[in-house]
């Protein structure tokens, strides 16, 4: 389910760990995940306050609760790579090593 990008329904989600996904309307823009020793609500709030202070356009959220955030958004990035040949907009500028090798050909060094 996607939510409005907004502080009222950032402050619904769960403080547990997890994955986010950004939506400008009906694209995807951004796959995130909550860090070590943080929580969903948090890097969400982070993301909007990111977003209300750049150039970062985001009209909805979904998010997902798991233990294995990391996992997780490898997983989304790599579908929607196979999918669209392309990272979301936005994890495409300064991707981290993780998201690198998320990009690499299974069973790749």
């Amino acid at each position: 389910m996607r939510l409005r990008f907004s502080e009222h329904y950032v402050q619904s989600v769960p403080e547990s760990p997890g994955i986010f996904c950004l939506w400008d309307n009906q694209h995807l823009v951004y796959v995130g995940r909550s860090a070590p020793r943080s929580n969903l609500r948090t890097e969400l709030h982070h993301a909007l306050t990111v977003a209300m202070a750049a150039d970062l356009s985001a009209t909805h959220f979904s998010y997902e609760v798991t233990n294995a955030p990391k996992t997780r958004a490898a997983e989304e990035l790599r579908e929607h790579f196979e999918r669209w040949g392309a990272l979301p907009r936005y994890n495409e500028s300064g991707r981290r090593a993780d998201e690198r090798a998320v990009l690499q050909p299974r069973g790749a060094p």
